[in-house]
């Protein structure tokens, strides 16, 4: 289920809640902001037991080839004497560095408001830049879940959780680039296997 939310002030209170959510304190100040989105986010009787970002890392990750792109072809151009037609040598190089730094910019608006929400009943991804995109699964309906690490997020000690649910033409659900994965993996394994067996009950 996906919807979408235009309301820049929740992804300023967005920004400002806790990454990680352990006591129980911890647990009502970031339900608060999920709740109190349009829409409702969160539903009555819902726990939020865990709201986390992608790490700082994943920015980097996305925009990683446009910056080696931009600096190795302005370094090729730079060394050849070759500017861009129309420009001087120096605004070539600064326009291919430009293109490369952009990306990073926009991957790093993408990433501020960007949150992954695990509830007792669902797993939540909320994102969006002018306005949040929404997206939600219930616990039951995912039928497997793993930890995938790339090269770049191992020796970032950084991974991301993929998972498998009945869901035939929403977007696969992953939380991409997150801090100690396993440990986060264990508490969705945990929180499922427990919706299960309520469900079941």
């Amino acid at each position: 289920m996906t919807m979408t939310v235009p309301n820049r002030k929740r992804q300023a209170s967005l920004l400002n809640a806790t990454s990680t959510t352990e006591t129980s304190g911890a647990r009502s100040d970031v339900a608060s902001v999920f709740t109190g989105l349009p829409g409702g986010v969160i539903d009555g009787g819902e726990i939020v037991l865990l709201a986390i970002k992608p790490s700082m890392w994943r920015p980097l990750f996305e925009s990683a080839n446009w910056l080696i792109a931009g600096c190795l072809l302005a370094g090729i151009l730079a060394t050849l004497a070759q500017p861009i037609p129309g420009l001087t040598m120096l605004s070539t190089v600064q326009v291919l560095l430009a293109v490369g730094f952009g990306r990073l910019g926009v991957a790093l608006a993408q990433w501020a408001p960007h949150w992954h929400v695990l509830t007792n009943r669902r797993i939540i991804d909320v994102c969006g830049v002018r306005s949040l995109r929404i997206s939600s699964c219930p616990l039951v309906d995912i039928r497997n879940t793993y930890v995938r690490r790339s090269a770049p997020e191992r020796l970032n000690g950084v991974g991301t959780i993929l998972f498998v649910t009945t869901e035939t033409t929403a977007t696969p659900h992953a939380w991409r680039s997150i801090a100690e994965p396993d440990a986060v993996h264990a508490k969705i394994r945990r929180a499922i296997e427990n919706a299960i067996d309520a469900h079941v009950g």
